[in-house]
């Protein structure tokens, strides 16, 4: 038996781990993807800070406080914070950063096809799709549209 490998051997390790997972969005996104599925928008509530947060979160990114309580926004009260164009076999699409008054934070999502062009700080609306077609994702968004 040949007791001496080279170096190299020493520094290598081949092998194949099996891994299995399941990715959740965590307990507020679940929530919110649920709510979305409904037909809701909520955003979770900082009574330390007073603040609103769209994704909602768990703890308040400036005092660390468990989020508990959450809050309807409407999905009327949306504007546009940015945009840019995509083009792909289906054609131009214009994915559309609304964030909503009163809240942090923002949601992505198409904006309405048509002869309508988006602009910063144009007022918009949250458009789901019909009930039936909602799966719980942010997809359940078909688009927004101007107000």
């Amino acid at each position: 038996m040949d007791l001496a490998l080279n170096e190299e051997e020493l520094k290598r390790w081949s092998d194949h781990i099996p891994l299995m997972w399941k990715y959740t969005a965590g307990i507020a996104g679940e929530r919110f993807l649920q709510l979305l599925k409904q037909g809701t928008l909520q955003a979770s509530v900082c009574k330390n800070c007073n603040k609103l947060f769209l994704p909602p979160k768990i703890f308040c990114k400036d005092c660390f406080a468990q989020l508990n309580e959450w809050r309807d926004v409407s999905p009327d009260d949306g504007f546009i914070y940015s945009f840019t164009s995509l083009t792909s076999g289906d054609g131009r699409r214009t994915v559309v950063l609304v964030k909503f008054d009163g809240v942090e934070g923002g949601l992505l999502g198409f904006f309405k096809p048509g002869r309508e062009e988006p602009k910063i700080g144009m007022k918009v609306r949250a458009v789901f799709k019909p009930k039936q077609e909602r799966k719980g994702s942010l997809s359940d968004i078909q688009y927004f549209e101007k107000i």
